[in-house]
């Protein structure tokens, strides 16, 4: 199994299957996806989903309704929901906030606009020689799951940025990961230093944007 992050919230997944989790990629991933994860509709989660030529699409009913308006093939859409399970994807809640009203308070303040449609957000759980979890861009996920590798969305905020990310890393330490791969930090108006993870999880960090690989639940050297 080897995974990789590929700018926002995308990551790259290879082994018993080749999965893309939130295609909205910086670095172009490897052609021949088997499934695409949505976790929810924002821009940043699901803007270059139509550049991805091959896969199914696995997401809540109404995420992959906007799917469908970007352009995605209605043959390629498979609206899933938390309990599923396709191959070896476990389909689990979503927390992300992408639809509540301190939400769309914050876009309009400081985005001055009203934040586009995000359907229902959901979280998957892969599961290969490791088991990866992505929640999204969640900083608070109530799952009963306990990951080799957790993606983490490290980033600040407009306001109380460092109880944000202290938030954040009790979220991560809850889960108990024994890797964490930090993603979401490169946007730029949430711009953020994963080394700053480093002395605050009981986990190790995975630093970088080149492939890591494990076996039996270990990484790689």
């Amino acid at each position: 199994m080897k995974v990789r992050y590929l700018g926002h919230s995308c990551v790259e997944i290879t082994g018993k299957h080749h999965i893309l989790i939130d295609p909205d990629f910086t670095r172009n991933p490897l052609p021949g996806a088997e499934y695409i994860c949505i976790t929810h509709a924002h821009n940043d989660h699901i803007q270059r989903v139509t550049e991805v030529p091959s896969g199914v699409v696995l997401a809540s009913p109404d995420v992959c309704e906007i799917a469908a308006e970007l352009g995605v093939p209605r043959e390629r859409l498979r609206p899933v929901r938390p309990g599923e399970q396709v191959e070896n994807i476990r389909v689990l809640p979503g927390y992300s906030q992408a639809n509540g009203m301190l939400y769309t308070l914050m876009v309009l303040l400081f985005k001055r606009r009203m934040p586009e449609p995000a359907g229902t957000p959901l979280s998957f759980l892969v599961e290969d020689e490791a088991s990866l979890l992505h929640i999204g861009d969640a900083h608070q996920a109530p799952l009963t799951v306990h990951p080799d590798i957790l993606c983490l969305p490290w980033r600040t905020t407009p306001f109380q940025s460092e109880r944000y990310q202290r938030t954040l890393l009790r979220m991560a330490n809850g889960f108990s990961p024994r890797y964490i791969l930090p993603i979401h930090y490169d946007l730029s108006h949430t711009q953020a230093d994963p080394r700053e993870i480093n002395g605050h999880v009981n986990a190790v960090v995975l630093e970088g944007h080149s492939w890591h690989g494990f076996q039996n639940k270990k990484k790689l050297e």
